[in-house]
């Protein structure tokens, strides 16, 4: 390549010094002497001396000369030896990272959540996470439940959270949380009188669903079905903000998971949020990651820590 074009050329691997043969120019350069140095890396000073011969040729340079009937560094050498110095320090940097990755997370780690979990939970999980992996960045995203699974699948995001079920074999999952669902209304609603309510009480009213790509949508039409309340296709919401202020405005009641009540269903919101007595509508929110993940190991550990902070009262 053209020396005036800025970029050097790729040196072949095969003219690449090795490590070994660094150690041995470092050594030499230590103690100044071919059979100290050879003695301090516990090889023959032969093999020593032939390793630095070889060397000299892959860099085009002498790096002892004889000096009566002695051999001595020569300049270039002795900076030879310390920038070699200098690469086995990076080389033994490189190894403790690699060999920390085995035990911490570290460097950028892509999570994601759905838009059901994502305002409700990431703070407070993600202190979990930083608590045990201080040297881990972590790049935060909120996608629907089809997009984050093929985001994992092709490795786009290293772990997320969601609701069952895992629709891929090779996903590896752990629940961290039993997300039952409230029974979320006006406050002036006939409802919201009562301490609980059944799915008998749900007959006839309207039920506020999400847009489609929700997965809440589903487990909220199976609960309309099953107690005979009505839901109107034509009204939806593209977030559980946006179904709660239509909650508010009297259109109709919906399903709240209990995560999200402290926010949605806080004092002065308009809405209130009532237990089932007769059954136990519920959600089971899981880390996930893909299955033959190296860092799978981690991943499970972090799922416990995960679960252990959500099973804590919300502050």
């Amino acid at each position: 390549m053209n020396s005036t074009s800025g970029v050097r050329a790729a040196i072949p691997p095969a003219n690449r010094p090795t490590i070994r043969q660094l150690e041995y120019l470092v050594a030499l350069g230590a103690h100044g002497h071919i059979g100290r140095a050879a003695a301090a890396c516990y090889v023959s000073q032969p093999t020593l001396s032939t390793q630095i011969r070889q060397l000299e040729r892959h860099l085009g340079v002498a790096v002892t000369e004889r000096v009566g009937r002695g051999i001595v560094m020569t300049a270039a050498g002795r900076e030879l030896a310390n920038r070699a110095r200098s690469i086995l320090h990076s080389t033994d940097e490189l190894m403790e990272w690699g060999r920390s990755t085995v035990t911490d997370l570290i460097g950028p780690l892509r999570f994601a959540a759905i838009p059901t979990v994502a305002p409700y939970l990431l703070a407070r999980v993600l202190p979990a996470v930083r608590d045990r992996h201080p040297e881990v960045q972590t790049l935060l995203d909120e996608i629907q439940t089809t997009e984050l699974t093929a985001a994992l699948m092709s490795a786009s995001i290293d772990l997320g959270l969601l609701a069952l079920p895992v629709p891929d074999d090779a996903l590896e999952h752990r629940i961290v949380l039993e997300d039952p669902f409230l029974l979320a209304m006006a406050t002036d609603h006939r409802l919201a009188q009562k301490t609980t309510v059944t799915m008998d009480d749900l007959a006839g009213e309207t039920m506020l669903l999400l847009d489609d790509g929700h997965g809440l949508r589903g487990q909220a039409l199976e609960v309309c079905r099953a107690a005979g309340a009505r839901s109107d296709g034509d009204t939806g919401g593209t977030s559980l903000a946006t179904i709660c202020q239509m909650v508010a405005a009297s259109m109709g009641v919906t399903l709240l998971p209990s995560s999200a009540a402290p926010i949605e269903a806080r004092e002065g919101a308009g809405i209130a949020v009532r237990p089932f007595s007769d059954v136990n509508p519920c959600r089971r929110l899981v880390l996930i990651w893909r299955r033959n993940s190296s860092a799978a190991p981690l991943y499970r550990e972090l799922a416990e820590l995960m679960a252990e902070r959500l099973a804590e009262p919300a502050s």
